[in-house]
């Protein structure tokens, strides 16, 4: 009796997982990368690390 070998994946198919990091790998994700860039667009706090209300004196 003589056995037919399927192929084990197709790559047009399988394609997106070896994109994903490894689970525990220390890489980070799309979504990951996504958010770090997001975050680096928030602009810096004050000087002083905070706002002062308008007509408030400084102390």
């Amino acid at each position: 009796m003589e056995q037919t070998v399927k192929p084990q994946s197709q790559p047009e198919r399988g394609k997106h997982l070896m994109d994903e990091p490894d689970i525990g790998s220390g890489e980070k994700s799309p979504g990951e990368r996504e958010t770090e860039e997001q975050i680096r667009q928030i602009p810096p706090l004050p000087e002083h690390g905070r706002r002062e209300a308008p007509g408030a004196k400084p102390s």
